[in-house]
């Protein structure tokens, strides 16, 4: 990370949360991968606060800050083994730490490194019926769709139901955006690669034939596509 980072983060802690107990510098910072639009991700442990995200332009850089008590810390990390989201937990695992007041936050470190190493909680049948479910609607929709924008948006609904159906039933981690691309690379570079090839070849050619199949192809590993007989119960 570089010092220039550090420097700034401190600064604004010291100006919008000097009562934090636990600050971690998290994201792009840690890895020294920071572009022009990338911001400074800080986790702040702070009992006076209330918890939420809350973002700033500071010194020229914008600042993400996830403000979280204690308390509100460890349900956060609960939410996420359920969500398989592990933003929080990867930063605060991961994180560099700037500032840590009653010398805990070594042993939250710690705790956040082992909860993603457990990975999340592994999908049951329902949640797996409802993704089936899922796709097989938005398949139905995508071979129909005649109009190219509308079949885009349908694409983009299937690709991201299929990873998630892939990395939850085999206990992997999702997210959002390029982390979920990321996650679906590192467990199975093949099946991305293929995956996006098979997308580049419909968007070139206007051609669903070979995307389909594939998607298919992944589907039926996982019970195939469902229909008649799914139920889902709105109210328990």
């Amino acid at each position: 990370m570089k010092d220039s980072i550090k420097r700034i983060a401190e600064q604004f802690i010291d100006t919008h949360f000097p009562e934090a107990d636990i600050v971690w510098i998290g994201g792009s910072s840690v890895y020294n991968n920071l572009t022009t639009e990338s911001d400074i991700d800080l986790i702040i442990i702070d009992e006076t606060e209330t918890s939420r995200l809350e973002c700033h332009y500071f010194l020229d850089w914008k600042i993400e800050a996830f403000i979280f008590t204690r308390f509100n810390l460890d349900i956060e990390f609960q939410r996420a083994k359920f969500t398989g989201v592990p933003t929080i937990i990867k930063m605060c695992a991961d994180g560099r730490c700037i500032k840590d007041q009653q010398r805990d936050g070594e042993e939250l470190q710690r705790e956040a490194k082992e909860l993603y190493e457990q990975g999340p909680e592994i999908w049951d049948e329902v949640k797996i019926n409802a993704a089936r479910y899922q796709l097989t609607d938005f398949l139905s929709d995508f071979k129909n769709s005649e109009e190219y924008g509308e079949s885009l948006f349908i694409l983009n609904n299937l690709i991201n139901t299929l990873t998630k159906l892939v990395l939850r039933v085999n206990g992997k981690w999702i997210g959002e955006g390029k982390w979920i691309a990321r996650e679906l690379k590192s467990y199975d570079k093949d099946l991305y690669d293929q995956l996006i090839k098979c997308t580049q070849t419909y968007m070139n050619r206007d051609d669903k034939t070979e995307l389909i199949s594939f998607i298919q192809s992944i589907l039926n590993r996982y019970g195939g596509e469902l229909f008649a007989g799914y139920k889902e119960y709105f109210f328990k």
